[in-house]
This record gives C-alpha cells, structure tokens and sequence, in this order.
C-alpha cells in the first residue's frame, strides 16, 4: 500500500513538473472543411501538438464551407484558427470577389502544404485525336472539349478558370468550339470520364489522386502541360509554386509534367494575443512529426515549409516563434 501512493505521489509530482514546463493551455477553435477530409486530419494534428505541448490544451475542428468562409468566420470571431488557401487569403486581402471589401483583419501562422498541384488531366484517345499536350494547345486547337472542374465559386475552379483566361480562353470559347464545362466533385467527375460523357478533368489536388487513379482504370489518360507563363500568372494572383509532376507519378505518365501548385496554411485573427500565437507556433514546430502523421500526404511537411510563404504576413506571435528557432520568416 505504501508502495502504491509512493509512485502516485511521484507520477502526480511529475504531472506538475510537466505543466510548470509547458506553456500556458490553450483551448482553440479551428474552422477547416469537411468533416471527413484531409483539413479534418490536419485539425487532428493540429491538435495533438498543441497536446504534447501542454496536455490541457485543444484545438477543436469546426466543419465549414471552405477557405473563403473561414476568413469570415475569424473576423466574426466565430473560429480562433482557420485552414484556407493562400489564394483565398490573397483575394481576401485583395478585396476582390467573392469579397465585397478588403478583408485583413488577419495573418498567418503556419504553411501546412504548398503540394497540390494544378492537375489537367486528358483521356489519351481525345488528346491523340486532337494533338494535345499542353493548355496552349488546348488554347491554339479549340477542340470541342467536355470538361469537369470543382464545384463553382470555390478556389480549385476559380484557379481552372484563370489559367484558361490567362491563355486568351473563355467558358463561352469553349461552348462555342461545340465543348463544355460542368462543375462537379471529384466523385462525379470520374464517374462522367468513365462513362465517356467528359474528356477532361481539372482539379488542385495531391499528385496521386485517387479520383485520377479511378478514372483510368479502364481507359487510357494524359496530363497536360501547364506553360511557364501561367504558372508565373498564378503565382502572381494565388501565391502558386511552380510544381513538377514527377515521371512515375502515375503508372501511364511517361515524362515529367510542369504545372502550379496550391498552397493552404493555418490563418488567425490579428487580434489574437500574440503569446498564444507564440506558443501555437512553436508546438507547431516542435512536434511537426504528429502534424506530419496525420496522412501519408503530410510527409514533406517541414519547419522550412510552415514559413515559406512570402505574400502575406505571418502574425507577430509566429514571427517571434520561428526566430527562436533560427528560422528565416519569408514575409512579416
């Protein structure tokens, strides 16, 4: 007996020990997306970090509509902490639609991705009959192309859209070339490839994609080049990085593929105390390895990588955090 509250008298002591070591409990509200996808896991990572920095802390994941919703959603103090993509970040801050007005009424915190490329991918007997491998091509032939993108009004379509516009291309060109575009999620979006009612689909989406691996199961497919100058267009307006698909990427891609890459990272209001912001930082850095585990996809993440964005300001609290750990800040 004696023995027993010895060591709970120990472990109890060590608890206390641990908690006068860790920062302060944090108890934040994350907006991200679904409930069952990638940013529901990032939500989970998000908050086993903050955990293993201080075992009362939590960050708890709201379901939401998006990136777009969530910078609403902070400024309506609704969410502590949102998932968004830097080109909704950048349309936000910008003032330009789906926004009324310039919002930035908040900063970042940390790069969560930047590998979600811009994928256009082509069933190979439409892109043979009509010799395309490329966007300019697409752009120079004006075939009667059926396309899929994302649902409209969300960022992977507005993207889809501006790439075409930025090669001189219009949804109406394409109608009147005898084409379309319909705008569905990737679940229907294979399944109208497969049933040969489509010729192409286009999403931002991580190299491997299921919905790309469904759709040419039993029929040949392509991936188009995106040219350098769009990818510079994009990286202007959406903070893209310019991406290779590797060879290999898919059991039929052949060669390497340029295109543009997505980036989405965690954003907080301006008017969070900054010491939170701090220690949510450095959790974040510290114990990127349970960040990093969420998903097989999340591997890459690195400390580099949290900072690496450069056209939005990091709040100060992150600034402080990545100093501290000898990291260079891309933006302040």
């Amino acid at each position: 007996m004696l023995k027993k509250v010895l060591w709970t008298t120990i472990a109890f002591l060590g608890m206390q020990t641990a908690a006068a070591n860790a920062g302060e409990a944090m108890n934040l509200n994350l907006c991200g997306g679904s409930p069952n996808g990638l940013w529901s896991l990032l939500g989970v990572g998000l908050d086993r970090a903050v955990k293993a920095d201080n075992p009362e802390s939590s960050v708890t994941y709201q379901t939401s509509s998006g990136g777009f919703a969530n910078i609403m959603q902070i400024k309506k103090g609704a969410c502590d902490l949102g998932i968004v993509h830097l080109g909704e970040a950048s349309l936000a801050w910008d003032g330009k639609p789906p926004f009324r007005s310039a919002e930035q009424e908040f900063g970042v915190v940390g790069v969560l991705y930047n590998w979600a490329p811009t994928q256009w991918v082509m069933t190979r007997d439409f892109a043979d009959k009509y010799g395309i491998s490329s966007l300019e091509d697409l752009a120079s032939k004006k075939p009667p192309v059926r396309i899929v993108m994302n649902r409209k009004g969300i960022l992977p379509s507005i993207v889809a859209e501006d790439e075409l516009k930025s090669l001189g291309v219009s949804v109406d060109d394409i109608e009147d070339w005898g084409g379309s575009v319909v705008n569905q999620g990737s679940s229907v979006a294979s399944e109208l490839i497969q049933n040969r009612r489509a010729d192409m689909w286009v999403n931002q989406t991580f190299v491997g994609s299921s919905a790309i691996r469904s759709m040419s199961e039993n029929m040949d497919m392509q991936l188009l080049e995106v040219p350098p100058a769009v990818v510079a267009a994009m990286a202007a307006k959406y903070g893209d990085t310019p991406f290779t698909i590797p060879s290999g990427a898919y059991p039929w891609l052949s060669k390497d593929i340029t295109s543009n890459a997505a980036t989405a990272m965690v954003v907080a209001s301006s008017k969070m105390d900054p010491k939170v912001v701090e220690q949510l930082t450095n959790a974040m850095i510290e114990h990127i390895d349970l960040i990093q585990g969420v998903h097989s996809a999340m591997g890459k993440l690195t400390p580099q990588i949290l900072n690496s964005q450069n056209k939005l300001a990091y709040l100060p609290g992150a600034v402080l955090a990545y100093k501290k750990h000898d990291l260079l800040v891309a933006a302040e």
